[in-house]
Protein backbone atom coordinates (compact mmCIF):
# COMPACT_ATOMS: atom_id res chain seq x y z
CA UNK A 1 0.00 0.00 0.00
CA UNK A 2 2.68 2.13 -0.84
CA UNK A 3 0.09 5.12 -2.26
CA UNK A 4 -1.55 5.37 1.27
CA UNK A 5 -5.00 7.47 1.74
CA UNK A 6 -4.22 9.65 5.16
CA UNK A 7 -6.10 12.97 5.82
CA UNK A 8 -5.95 15.15 8.68
CA UNK A 9 -7.92 16.69 11.64
CA UNK A 10 -7.28 19.28 14.02
CA UNK A 11 -11.13 18.58 15.55
CA UNK A 12 -10.85 16.36 18.90
CA UNK A 13 -14.58 16.66 19.41
CA UNK A 14 -14.72 12.91 19.67
CA UNK A 15 -13.05 11.06 22.06
CA UNK A 16 -10.30 8.53 20.20
CA UNK A 17 -9.84 5.01 21.80
CA UNK A 18 -5.94 4.58 21.56
CA UNK A 19 -5.07 0.63 21.47
CA UNK A 20 -1.22 1.19 21.15
CA UNK A 21 1.84 3.62 21.87
CA UNK A 22 5.21 3.40 20.95
CA UNK A 23 8.15 5.88 22.34
CA UNK A 24 10.74 7.01 20.12
CA UNK A 25 14.00 9.03 21.70
CA UNK A 26 14.48 12.33 19.35
CA UNK A 27 18.09 11.63 18.82
CA UNK A 28 18.51 15.38 17.66
CA UNK A 29 19.40 18.48 19.18
CA UNK A 30 16.30 19.03 20.73
CA UNK A 31 16.36 15.66 22.21
CA UNK A 32 13.08 13.84 24.47
CA UNK A 33 10.25 11.05 23.66
CA UNK A 34 8.10 10.99 21.03
CA UNK A 35 5.62 8.96 21.36
CA UNK A 36 3.05 7.60 18.51
CA UNK A 37 -0.25 6.55 19.45
CA UNK A 38 -2.64 4.25 16.79
CA UNK A 39 -6.60 4.44 17.25
CA UNK A 40 -9.35 1.67 16.48
CA UNK A 41 -10.33 1.77 13.24
CA UNK A 42 -13.86 3.26 12.67
CA UNK A 43 -16.28 3.75 10.11
CA UNK A 44 -16.59 7.11 8.51
CA UNK A 45 -20.24 8.55 7.66
CA UNK A 46 -21.67 9.68 5.50
CA UNK A 47 -18.17 8.36 3.25
CA UNK A 48 -19.41 4.91 4.23
CA UNK A 49 -15.70 3.94 4.29
CA UNK A 50 -13.02 3.34 7.33
CA UNK A 51 -10.52 5.54 8.93
CA UNK A 52 -7.92 4.41 11.74
CA UNK A 53 -6.03 7.51 13.64
CA UNK A 54 -2.72 8.29 14.36
CA UNK A 55 -1.16 11.27 16.28
CA UNK A 56 2.48 12.22 17.31
CA UNK A 57 3.26 13.52 20.71
CA UNK A 58 6.70 15.44 20.77
CA UNK A 59 6.73 16.81 17.39
CA UNK A 60 4.98 20.24 17.64
CA UNK A 61 2.18 18.88 16.14
CA UNK A 62 -0.52 17.03 18.03
CA UNK A 63 -3.07 16.71 15.15
CA UNK A 64 -4.84 13.32 14.68
CA UNK A 65 -4.25 12.14 11.09
CA UNK A 66 -6.30 9.25 9.85
CA UNK A 67 -5.18 6.22 7.41
CA UNK A 68 -8.64 5.68 5.43
CA UNK A 69 -10.16 2.82 3.87
CA UNK A 70 -12.45 0.54 2.47
CA UNK A 71 -12.20 -1.76 5.36
CA UNK A 72 -10.97 -1.68 8.95
CA UNK A 73 -8.26 -4.09 8.53
CA UNK A 74 -6.48 -1.37 5.30
CA UNK A 75 -7.36 1.40 7.20
CA UNK A 76 -5.17 0.15 10.01
CA UNK A 77 -2.53 -0.71 7.20
CA UNK A 78 -2.56 2.59 6.09
CA UNK A 79 -2.38 4.70 9.24
CA UNK A 80 0.96 2.38 9.92
CA UNK A 81 2.26 3.69 6.23
CA UNK A 82 0.87 7.19 7.17
CA UNK A 83 3.18 6.63 10.35
CA UNK A 84 6.38 5.86 8.60
CA UNK A 85 6.06 8.37 6.23
CA UNK A 86 5.16 11.41 8.73
CA UNK A 87 8.19 10.59 10.60
CA UNK A 88 10.91 9.83 7.65
CA UNK A 89 9.12 13.18 6.25
CA UNK A 90 10.28 15.19 9.81
CA UNK A 91 14.13 14.44 8.75
CA UNK A 92 14.02 14.10 12.54
CA UNK A 93 16.61 10.65 13.48
CA UNK A 94 14.15 8.81 16.07
CA UNK A 95 14.96 5.31 17.83
CA UNK A 96 12.74 2.98 19.30
CA UNK A 97 13.85 2.64 23.07
CA UNK A 98 15.81 0.12 23.83
CA UNK A 99 17.23 -0.55 20.41
CA UNK A 100 20.73 1.16 19.13
CA UNK A 101 20.41 1.55 15.56
CA UNK A 102 18.12 4.29 14.28
CA UNK A 103 14.70 2.44 13.51
CA UNK A 104 11.51 3.63 14.46
CA UNK A 105 10.25 -0.32 14.49
CA UNK A 106 8.03 0.84 11.35
CA UNK A 107 8.35 -0.93 8.44
CA UNK A 108 7.86 -0.02 4.50
CA UNK A 109 5.39 -1.82 3.00
CA UNK A 110 4.98 -3.68 -0.13
CA UNK A 111 2.83 -2.33 -2.70
CA UNK A 112 0.33 -4.36 -4.27
CA UNK A 113 -1.17 -1.16 -6.22
CA UNK A 114 1.15 -2.36 -8.89
CA UNK A 115 0.09 -5.74 -9.35
CA UNK A 116 0.49 -9.06 -8.05
CA UNK A 117 3.53 -10.18 -9.96
CA UNK A 118 5.28 -6.85 -9.27
CA UNK A 119 4.53 -7.39 -5.62
CA UNK A 120 5.46 -11.38 -5.53
CA UNK A 121 9.20 -9.95 -7.42
CA UNK A 122 9.58 -7.56 -4.48
CA UNK A 123 9.00 -10.37 -1.81
CA UNK A 124 10.89 -12.28 -3.62
CA UNK A 125 14.14 -9.94 -3.54
CA UNK A 126 13.35 -9.40 0.42
CA UNK A 127 13.32 -13.49 0.84
CA UNK A 128 16.68 -13.53 -1.21
CA UNK A 129 18.52 -10.78 1.33
CA UNK A 130 16.76 -12.78 4.37
CA UNK A 131 18.53 -15.95 2.97
CA UNK A 132 21.88 -14.30 2.80
CA UNK A 133 21.98 -12.95 5.99
CA UNK A 134 20.48 -15.82 8.01
CA UNK A 135 22.73 -18.23 5.84
CA UNK A 136 26.55 -17.72 7.96
CA UNK A 137 24.53 -18.28 11.26
CA UNK A 138 22.41 -21.60 10.18
CA UNK A 139 26.05 -22.47 8.59
CA UNK A 140 27.69 -21.55 11.51
CA UNK A 141 25.11 -23.22 14.15
CA UNK A 142 25.13 -27.07 11.95
CA UNK A 143 29.04 -26.89 12.36
CA UNK A 144 28.32 -26.54 15.86
CA UNK A 145 25.76 -29.29 16.03
CA UNK A 146 28.45 -31.61 14.11
CA UNK A 147 31.02 -30.70 16.72
CA UNK A 148 28.75 -31.72 19.49
CA UNK A 149 27.47 -34.67 18.25
CA UNK A 150 31.39 -36.03 17.63
CA UNK A 151 32.16 -34.64 21.07
CA UNK A 152 29.68 -37.19 22.49
CA UNK A 153 31.08 -40.35 20.32
CA UNK A 154 32.81 -42.60 22.51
Amino acid sequence: MAMSKTAKSTSKTKQTQWIAERRLERRDAVGGIVIVRIGSPELDLPHDNWRCPFMFVGLGDDSIHFGKSIDSMAALQNALIGIRQLLERTGIPLRWEGFDEDLTGFPRDVPWEFGIAFQHRIEKMIETEIDELVRPIRERHERQQARRKTQKKP
